[in-house]
């Protein structure tokens, strides 16, 4: 048996957690560059904001509302989703963080009576150790535990918490959605789906595997197996390793200025490299792209250049000294650059590194110095300790940094940084 727990309107709910002055009033939450909605309160969903809306097309309108606008917190977010994430392991031994803000957990060891009560003081202890809302849908397939979630939470007598376990449940539930509602589903499927005369879950979960595999393949056979109850999906409680890492953003500015791009590929090559430690990985090589705003009537440019390593490495200098190499093989100072982004190829595990006869580096002494970066930076709010060359303009006095993404709303950091926490003080009667 399966469960899905997934935050509600988590980035807004973050906002609302740690800034009671915003609960119970419409939030929504702005992506990098405070571009687009990225995420919406309860109370936002019901004056009609629309997801991915560019904020220059409703600023007014929002306004006018009166709904509290915020720049993306990625940081808070990312601690919140932490948390809920270790309560998950308290719950149970076997948990797949499926993204920022969801999870699936194993429920094998608990009795079918017992299902729906174990959700319910699940959602309880995410609630007050946390603050935050959550769905939980309970059922024998990540398929129909989504389902379930779905329900639990737009269906009001469910109370957050949907169980589907038996046949009359699991058919009563699909006869409530539509195709689209289901996981893996898309509209390109549905158009798919209505040609093979299928056109709701319920005629789905009946249809032949075999038949629906031709028109849509292994993934539509699963579906199917899926609607029916029987696991085709199966926990990663291991977190592949990934083929590659890429680190990249849009400037808050345009910038032609070789240096300040310098800057933001070290700042890139630097993150790349905390995720690359992260899995206990190395990359083999290292490549950079830029590129002008492709909204912008101007001329384009776009370009990429890559470089392999001597020797495979996790050393963030070293990342960063090649990926300056790549910027200053494409970098044009005719044409203003709107975003860049660095990438890392070749990956593979840290001990199957294999040197160079002449190669004279201690990689021990390397890998303990990166380590204890990793964890000041970890303990005391990333970037507070890095390499110079990803903060060469914040230290200049009077310069302001062209390539910085806008984060004019931003919440204070409340989870990981001291400084951005609200001091009270208190006066003698």
């Amino acid at each position: 048996m399966l469960a899905h727990v997934d935050a509600n309107n988590f980035y807004a709910s973050c906002e609302q957690v740690f800034n009671p002055a915003l609960r119970g009033k419409p939030v929504v939450v702005l992506s990098n560059n405070d571009g687009v909605v990225v995420a919406r309160s309860v109370e936002a969903k019901a004056l009609g904001i629309d997801m991915a809306r560019p904020y220059f097309e409703i600023e007014s309108l929002l306004k006018q509302r009166h709904v509290h606008v915020l720049s993306s917190n990625y940081t808070l977010y990312d601690d919140m989703s932490n948390r809920l994430a270790d309560i998950y392991r308290h719950a149970t031994d076997h948990v797949e963080v499926y993204s920022i803000d969801e999870c699936f957990l194993s429920f094998d060891d608990i009795r079918r009576s017992d299902l729906i009560n174990h959700g319910r003081d699940l959602r309880y202890t995410v609630l007050r150790w946390t603050g935050l809302g959550v769905g939980v849908g309970i059922a024998p397939s990540k398929t129909l535990a989504k389902l379930a979630n779905h329900l639990a939470k737009r269906v009001p007598e469910n109370a957050g918490v949907c169980v589907l376990v038996n046949e009359e449940a699991i058919t009563a539930a699909l006869a409530q959605v539509e195709l689209t509602d289901l996981w893996g589903i898309s509209g390109g499927f549905q158009r798919r789906l209505a040609g093979l005369g299928i056109h709701s879950p319920l005629e789905l979960r009946a249809a032949d595997p075999h038949r629906v595999r031709k028109g849509l393949g292994v993934v539509g056979q699963r579906i199917v197996f899926e609607l029916r109850g029987e696991s085709c999906l199966p926990l990663e409680l291991i977190v592949p390793d990934k083929q590659n890492i890429c680190c990249s953003r849009s400037f808050g500015q345009e910038t032609r200025n070789f240096d300040e791009l310098r800057e933001a590929v070290c700042t890139f090559a630097s993150q790349a490299a905390v995720k690359l430690r992260r899995q206990d990985l190395a990359a083999g090589a290292v490549s950079v792209f830029i590129g002008t705003n492709i909204h912008a009537p101007v001329e384009q440019y776009h370009n990429s250049y890559g470089v392999s390593l001597a020797v495979p490495s996790f050393d963030t200098r070293e990342i960063a000294r090649a990926a300056v190499y790549c910027l200053s093989h494409i970098h044009r100072p005719q044409h203003s650059c709107k975003k860049a982004g660095v990438m890392l190829h070749g990956l593979l595990k840290r001990l199957h590194i294999q040197p160079h006869l002449f190669d004279q580096r201690d990689h021990e002494r390397d890998r303990r110095l990166m380590l204890t970066m990793d964890r000041i930076n970890r303990d005391y709010g990333r970037g507070t300790i890095r390499i110079s060359a990803a903060a060469a303009f914040e230290l200049m006095p009077g310069r302001t940094v062209a390539w910085r993404g806008r984060c004019e709303q931003r919440s204070p950091r409340y989870t990981t940084r001291w400084d951005e926490l609200p001091l009270a003080r208190a006066q003698a009667p």
